[in-house]
């Protein structure tokens, strides 16, 4: 990206609507200025670094902006929700603008620009109400103390959640001189409460190591940070040094004295180190996101071997062996389910406990779990809870009667039927799940929210690409028929993700029925699975500590 784009970039991040401008234009021109400085911070991170850390003229709200994209993606927001935190932020500052553009020397005028501004302001809040757009709404309640001298005195509220906290932290940050972001980083990470620290561990590389445009020393040689990854650092040194310029151990860095260079002469040594700086391998700086709809390879080769008519275990163990993230996991939970309590302290002991029907279901479950919940957004805690909930009730009621679900594979295609939960991009910036009252429970239109196609059809296209059975893909199309509909050979299994998906919507999202057996879909799901009453009591009493929703975040 040459120094002309790169201005033009900038421009466009900050470029401010017209005031003829309608509301839902204004939202819409933030939102696509907001996805530009997205873009530039995942195809250049440096860059948007580098405006925070070199000596330039650049606008405050880009410095600002720009930060608060490292400062998100750094903790694993999720893309869609941190593009609508940074919007708002841009919309933070142009009602700001708006308020410091009423001193025209006539008090007249001075009146109608306030009652204009604040009709402005009533508006866009009204606008973002009806849209659902709280997290907007949370920003820009930071207005009365974000631009005030003392803004950092607010970082030591217990009202602000994570979002706004780092909306404020990254404009104080961002407004200091390069030279003192150390020890004010340092400083902020004091006043904020306990429960918000681990907002800061993430941050902690953007102070502990030299950022792009700043002076070094590298083996004794100076040089300047041009690139950095995650652990290495692109240091161009002087031409006088009898050196090439390459990428380094980012501990190899020295910085004894903070210093940086003027912006123009980074992007110079930023376009000139272009082909240098090409390097296959290597971690990026911002956290690496993982694609959710195709499992990782690793997975797959395990449930190849699983799927041998003669299963080669030592061959089994050894692939599992080269995830670590499997392993941990099989061993954890093997060591907890056996019935003794005894420790167990290798892949084969794990593999041997749980037998290898059931290995294949609880890895995929376990790999689609972190790829769904490995982005934060505010109900990321309400959509795991419900889905663990909802897959233990399925899990459960599957271990009481006679179906082709063991109780893991169950479990595994209730995941399936929630994943809508973390991929469809109107419930990421929302912070109450939208139950839709409809006395004809329905997994589709249980949650009100616009979709591009009916919820089972998504969820079975992401069973189809992680290559789950056909028939468990069958059983989630056939979920959204009433039972009778349903071709005989599936009637268990329908009724065993419906009827959990309906125990974890009622006990968990909503107040449960006065008469649960008076439900007339339930009445057919517990007849089909010759379950009794008290098989339900038991069900639900069973996952009664789990039956409450955390707070969104």
């Amino acid at each position: 990206m040459a120094l002309a784009d790169i201005q033009s970039t900038f421009s466009q991040i900050i470029s401010v609507p017209t005031p003829s401008e309608s509301v839902d234009k204004k939202v819409s021109i933030w939102l696509n200025n907001a996805k530009l400085a997205l873009a530039l911070a995942n195809e250049e991170p440096a860059v948007a670094l580098a405006v925070n850390t070199t000596k330039n003229s650049l606008p405050p709200q880009l410095a600002h902006v720009l930060l608060l994209t490292a400062f998100g993606k750094l903790n694993h927001f999720n893309d869609h929700y941190l593009q609508h935190i940074i919007a708002a932020t841009l919309a933070l500052y142009h009602l700001d603008d708006l308020n410091n553009s009423n001193d025209t020397g006539v008090e007249r005028k001075n009146d109608d620009s306030r009652d204009k501004n604040h009709s402005d302001s009533r508006t866009l809040s009204e606008f973002l109400r009806a849209k659902g757009l709280s997290c907007w709404l949370d920003i820009l309640r930071l207005k009365r103390v974000a631009f005030s001298v003392k803004n950092a005195h607010a970082l030591a509220s217990t009202k602000l959640n994570r979002a706004q906290r780092l909306c404020l932290l990254s404009k104080i940050i961002s407004s200091a001189s390069a030279e003192k972001r150390h020890n004010l980083f340092s400083q902020c990470a004091r006043l904020i409460p306990v429960h918000h620290h681990l907002l800061l561990s993430p941050l902690s590389a953007l102070f502990e190591r030299a950022m792009p445009g700043e002076k070094v020393y590298v083996s004794g040689v100076p040089a300047t940070i041009v690139d950095i990854q995650n652990n290495h650092s692109f240091a161009a040194v002087s031409q006088s040094a009898e050196r090439e310029c390459n990428w380094v151990p980012s501990s190899s860095v020295r910085t004894p004295i903070h210093q940086y260079i003027d912006f123009e002469k980074f992007i110079a040594l930023f376009d000139e180190t272009r082909t240098a700086r090409l390097v296959k391998g290597g971690q990026p700086f911002f956290p690496t996101a993982f694609g959710i709809q195709l499992p990782p390879s690793a997975l797959l080769h395990i449930i190849d071997e699983l799927q041998k008519r003669d299963i080669d275990i030592p061959s089994l163990c050894k692939k599992i062996d080269h995830t670590p993230a499997f392993n941990q996991f099989l061993i954890r939970t093997a060591s907890q389910d056996n019935r003794l309590q005894l420790p167990v302290n290798n892949i084969k002991q794990a593999v041997l406990t749980y037998g290898t029907e059931r290995i294949g279901d609880m890895l995929v479950q376990f790999a689609l779990m972190e790829r769904l919940t490995q982005h934060e957004f505010p109900l990321v805690d309400t959509c795991k809870q419900f889905t663990l909930v909802a897959s233990a009730f399925a899990s459960h009621i599957a271990s009481l009667t006679k179906t082709k679900f063991t109780a893991q594979s169950a479990a595994l295609t209730m995941t399936f039927a929630c994943s809508p939960l973390f991929t469809l991009p109107g419930l990421k910036v929302i912070s109450k799940l939208p139950i839709r009252a409809n006395p004809n429970f329905s997994i589709n239109n249980t949650f009100k929210i616009t979709t591009p196609l009916p919820w089972l059809s998504i969820a079975g296209e992401l069973a189809k690409n992680w290559h789950q059975s056909a028939t468990w893909r069958a059983v989630l199309h056939q979920c959204n028929k009433a039972n009778e509909a349903v071709p005989s050979s599936l009637k268990k299994e329908h009724a065993v993700i419906s009827l959990g998906f309906y125990l974890a919507k009622t006990y968990l999202l909503s107040p449960p029925d006065e008469d649960f057996s008076s439900f007339k879909e339930a009445k057919i799901w517990t007849s089909v699975l010759s379950l009794s009453s008290s098989d339900l009591t038991h069900i639900v009493d069973e996952q009664r500590t789990h039956l409450v929703c955390p707070l969104p975040r």
